[in-house]
């Protein structure tokens, strides 16, 4: 069983040495069957200005579970799973209003070490489980089929490069950007999600409300149809999102966004098939250093299965 990179992953943040800046915590839609789609990161409207360099390192756990449909002659779904994802990004300003961006996604998959942790979360929060407490602890299971026909049975786990992504922004006013991103297709494509192209273009807005900072963004993502239940995938997408970051003292800031897609496939009943997705993400922004940020933070799925219905973040940013 590979080994999953998540304790020396969160070493690394925590070790990382010391920019309050405007942007929030890289929070999308991190579900396995949301990876073949170019849903970039909302909530950076700052432009970078020309020899100004930003690096962010996140890792973000995302723990899904959900079954439903009780006749796979007809139509059902088991989604099973826990990835450990971190990304390496770099930005840097151009002059003129631009700048640019990759980012480096690394993948690991497994049974889910937060399963138990979860069922205790959802308890004390009077959440709803559905159904992972009649399931044993620890698997890793992806499974669709309709009409008597499987179309995915993955149950193989392991490490893996996602999906590189190039990000070109436009400064628009103060305190807006335009963003073309382009998703390449170096990640696996046998596995769910991942490894098609794809690309986004998208606005979005900052507003200073005296301490409070806001963003709104809105655009659209062109796919290629990836290898697992590619006659489903939509090629079109739009997305957007809004967020909100609060001071809370002179150090530490409390953040909310909330992110929302049109459905990604057609030709289905079930709700992470046919469903907008909509995950929201809360958070506490740290201070570290004149010129560093620290963030942590949790996901859930106000959607109700159309999204992973808990994730957990940390990112350290630095310029």
């Amino acid at each position: 069983m590979p080994r999953s990179p998540f304790p020396l992953c969160a070493a690394l943040l925590l070790a990382a040495a010391p920019a309050w800046g405007g942007d929030f915590a890289p929070g999308n839609s991190a579900g396995a069957l949301a990876r073949s789609f170019a849903l970039p990161t909302l909530g950076v409207t700052e432009v970078l200005q020309r020899g100004s360099r930003e690096t962010r390192l996140t890792l973000d756990v995302t723990n899904e579970y959900v079954a439903e449909g009780a006749d796979c002659a007809v139509e059902c779904i088991l989604l099973d799973g826990e990835t450990a994802r971190l990304r390496l990004s770099h930005r840097r300003g151009l002059g003129g209003g631009w700048d640019a961006a990759m980012e480096l996604p690394l993948l690991s998959s497994g049974g889910g070490m937060l399963d138990g942790w979860i069922q205790d979360w959802h308890g004390w929060f009077g959440l709803r489980n559905g159904g992972r407490e009649h399931r044993a602890e620890g698997e890793y299971r992806y499974y669709y089929a309709r009409g008597g026909e499987v179309l995915v049975d993955q149950n193989e786990h392991g490490t893996s490069v996602g999906d590189v992504t190039l990000t070109l922004g436009r400064r628009i006013g103060k305190s807006g950007a335009a963003r073309a991103m382009a998703k390449l297709p170096t990640g696996d494509d046998s596995a769910p999600g991942g490894g098609n192209a794809g690309g986004a273009l998208w606005f979005e807005q900052g507003f200073n409300l005296g301490d409070w900072q806001v963003y709104a963004s809105i655009g659209g993502s062109f796919n290629e149809r990836g290898a697992v239940l590619r006659q489903m995938q939509r090629r079109e997408i739009g997305f957007g999102g809004i967020g909100l970051s609060a001071p809370l003292n002179r150090r530490l800031r409390a953040t909310a966004q909330l992110h929302a897609h049109t459905p990604l496939y057609d030709d289905s009943s079930l709700n992470p098939l046919a469903r907008a997705g909509m995950p929201l993400t809360l958070g506490l922004q740290l201070r570290t250093g004149p010129r560093s940020t620290f963030e942590f933070g949790f996901q859930e799925d106000p959607s109700v299965n159309a999204s992973p219905d808990f994730g957990a973040y940390a990112t350290f940013t630095a310029r």
